[in-house]
């Protein structure tokens, strides 16, 4: 990983919460706390996700609802966008999709298919910050798409019908609180640059000398 991401040497088991804005001014903030799974959780317990690294064992990336990639030796943006994408395929059962773009930097890709779709579809957003630890961004974004769901209405939705694909973008701005430090994750739409069309010239023209 990047040295803004190296503390993240093995899966990490997590507990998310989501504090709604109580005033028009304030930000919705996610609560990401690292938590020990030997302790015993009753069925009201927290919310829990594992996050993954791709090089962590298959038990646990099966079982991860997150995996973080490095893509900050990507040499171009699109670049980047193909160290996600190939993640994305390479962990079909995996919601969210991390890649490390920098320090304070990272794309995440947030799946929102069908189950038996087996193309990944979804969404890439940019998520930067000043500070703050950006291997953790994919995990507080799948805190609020998790507490979006669970605060979602079905009442009016046909029985089984997939939610996941009603599940709108995140907001532009999300504080994230972890233990030690609190940052305001700015969040934009993000998507491949794109490709130049293929230019021919003469290398005799001393226009292109």
């Amino acid at each position: 990983m990047s040295k803004a991401a190296e503390t993240v040497l093995a899966a990490w088991t997590l507990e998310t919460r989501v504090s709604p804005p109580s005033e028009p001014a304030e930000h919705l903030r996610v609560h990401v706390v690292p938590r020990d799974l030997s302790a015993g959780e009753g069925e009201n317990g927290p919310a829990l996700h594992l996050m993954a690294l791709p090089n962590a064992e298959p038990r646990i990336t099966q079982s991860a609802s997150v995996v973080v990639v490095d893509a900050t030796g990507a040499s171009s943006p699109n670049g980047a966008f193909n160290v996600l994408n190939d993640a994305a395929r390479a962990y079909p059962g995996v919601l969210v999709v991390g890649a490390v773009t920098g320090r304070g930097s990272a794309l995440v890709w947030v799946r929102v298919q069908p189950p038996s779709v087996w193309q990944p579809v979804g969404y890439t957003v940019h998520v930067h910050a000043e500070g703050g630890q950006p291997e953790f961004y994919a995990s507080a974004l799948y805190g609020w798409m998790r507490w979006w769901l669970e605060n979602l209405d079905r009442s009016a939705l046909p029985a089984r019908f997939p939610v996941g694909v009603l599940l709108p973008r995140p907001p532009q701005m999300v504080e994230m609180v972890m233990p030690e430090t609190t940052v305001q994750l700015a969040i934009r739409h993000a998507e491949r640059v794109p490709d130049r069309p293929f230019e021919t010239h003469d290398p005799e023209d001393p226009l292109y000398r």
